[in-house]
């Protein structure tokens, strides 16, 4: 039997070119090569803007395959694929930016007035980075890269005492900043626009700076300076006990005695009217020590997005002596109490001054005798003295040297010139 003959039709028609894309829509990092693809020789129309390429539009662009288009933000394509006057299928595909190239964290520090013309860096991973000596406040750009899955701590340090050093606690340092990287997510690989503020606020936010004059450093006590509200002190403290941990939480300067002047800054802090609080804290024998500046008239008005100044000076004159007050009737060998010490004006506000003692008894007598001592008094002043004991000495005293209305007397009152003072009190 004879096959029938071969048939050839030579006006068949070609089906239209297909085309694909290269990586596929989806997430990415960085930026990203798309390269399309077609099986055959073709043209690729396409476009990013949201017209579509079937029609002539400003936004339609051509070429050959393959054909790569490079994208380095989110964007959405409109393709196909031409040849011969035959169209493909209209194809759409978003490939969206998950965030930096994979791997890297990005961003500035915004530096404020406190760093100009001191060294800046940032700790992170690996190595610090240098980030130079800023002549003015700005934006120092930052980048790490080649990083791997992890969680990684971020902290931008100003070299506050020119020693050339940056470290931690000594040097003034911004709050950390935690970022955890995971390479196997894209929209986790990478973190960027990161911005970290060094001795500056956020947008809609105030900073507070200013110097802390300490004629004589004294040993064993922390420079702080905390912001309370105005109203913190007058018509007395209602709370001692909050009002000693605002003192204790707030800005932490170290000294050394060889430095008198001591530049702070506050930062983030809410437009509005503040009391800032500069104090000397340390532990004495008998407990906490105290020496605090507060002035409730003279409160400082915060302002968005700008810096007000607050100065402050201590004295140089040390006070101490003896005290000895009556047993009260109690029989322990040793108690606790407090020396307090107060200055007050008009227009230099308050110094209080709390100075913790361990009390003996006199067997004989049954008296409770102490030393006391105290630094910083400002001189040429008038400074009126409580003596305080039992379990309540502290904030008993610290309420005493704050409130403008203490019905309580003092125990002794002593007048201070330039010159260190031993001034003895009897308590009856």
């Amino acid at each position: 039997m004879n096959a029938l003959p071969l048939t050839v039709v030579p006006d068949a028609e070609l089906a239209p070119p297909t085309i694909a894309a290269e990586p596929p829509a989806g997430p990415f990092n960085g930026s990203l090569m798309i390269t399309f693809k077609t099986d055959r020789p073709a043209t690729v129309f396409y476009s990013t803007d949201g017209h579509d390429p079937r029609t002539s539009s400003i936004g339609r662009q051509s070429g050959p395959a393959p054909l790569t288009v490079a994208v380095s933000a989110t964007t959405t394509i409109k393709y196909f694929a031409s040849d011969n006057g035959k169209d493909g299928e209209l194809q759409t595909g978003t490939w969206v930016r998950a965030g930096g190239p994979a791997g890297t964290i990005s961003g500035v520090v915004v530096v404020g007035e406190f760093t100009v013309g001191k060294k800046v860096g940032l700790t992170g991973p690996g190595m610090a980075l240098d980030l130079g000596k800023p002549d003015m406040p700005k934006e120092i750009p930052f980048s790490y890269t080649d990083l791997k899955s992890g969680t990684f701590r971020l902290q931008a340090i100003s070299d506050r005492n020119n020693d050339g050093q940056l470290i931690p606690f000594i040097d003034y340092s911004s709050d950390v900043t935690t970022i955890t990287l995971d390479l196997t997510d894209p929209f986790k690989a990478s973190a960027e626009n990161v911005r970290i503020y060094l001795a500056a606020s956020t947008t809609g936010l105030g900073t507070l700076k200013g110097i802390i004059t300490l004629p004589r450093p004294p040993p064993l006590q922390n420079l702080q300076i905390s912001t309370l509200d105005p109203g913190a002190l007058t018509g007395g403290v209602s709370n001692p006990t909050m009002l000693l941990q605002q003192l204790q939480g707030g800005y932490r300067i170290f000294t050394d005695q060889m430095t008198t002047e001591y530049p702070y800054v506050i930062t983030d802090l809410k437009p509005g009217q503040i009391m800032p609080v500069p104090s000397l804290i340390g532990f004495g024998s008998g407990g906490l020590s105290i020496n605090l500046l507060a002035n409730p008239l003279r409160p400082v008005t915060i302002r968005a997005d700008e810096t007000s100044e607050a100065n402050f000076a201590f004295g140089p004159v040390t006070l101490g002596g003896t005290v000895t007050m009556a047993s009260m009737g109690t029989t322990t060998p040793v108690s606790l109490g407090v020396v307090a010490a107060k200055v007050a004006s008009l227009t230099d506000g308050i110094q209080a001054v709390l100075m913790p003692v361990l009390f003996t008894r006199n067997n004989t007598t049954g008296d409770l005798s102490a030393t006391y001592t105290g630094n910083s008094f400002k001189a040429d002043s008038t400074i009126s003295l409580r003596v305080f004991s039992g379990t309540s000495a502290l904030t008993d005293s610290l309420t005493w040297v704050v409130n403008p209305f203490a019905t309580q007397p003092a125990h002794a009152t002593v007048m201070v010139q330039s010159a260190d003072q031993t001034f003895d009190i009897v308590v009856p």
